[in-house]
């Protein structure tokens, strides 16, 4: 039997992704805080009222903003850091294919930090 019939399937299978992608996937979960009267959302889409748990693509930013009737909005950005579990490609083919399909990919850049707060800003409401 043919080494390469098994070898070339494998090598495609694994340089069809990254390292961190294997390593962390492709999302990351995001904890979000708010008071539990407040509306939450993420990218303008309605994510849930008061403490939200969220699955979120990696590699990208989002907005997440807290809306309570009558209050201002409080909007906060998500940031990205680079995963480090991409450097593990160096191993595998010296980083050439899979670091760069990590970024493609969006393995490459996690979601940090992962826990957000947020809260509708309501100090100029009309006293009763």
């Amino acid at each position: 039997m043919d080494v390469k019939i098994f070898l070339v399937p494998a090598l495609a299978v694994l340089l069809s992704t990254g390292c961190a992608s294997i390593v962390n996937g492709t999302n990351d979960s995001v904890t979000i805080s708010a008071p539990a009267d407040t509306a939450v959302y993420i990218d303008g889409r309605k994510a849930g009222t008061g403490d939200v748990t969220a699955t979120l693509k990696r590699g990208k930013t989002y907005v997440i903003s807290a809306q309570k009737d009558g209050c201002k909005s409080d909007n906060v950005e998500t940031s990205t850091s680079f995963d480090k579990a991409s450097l593990l490609g160096i191993l595998i083919d010296f980083g050439i294919i899979t670091i760069p399909l990590d970024f493609v990919i969006g393995g490459a850049r996690e979601i940090d930090p992962k826990i957000y707060s947020v809260e509708a800003d309501c100090t100029n409401l009309a006293q009763s």
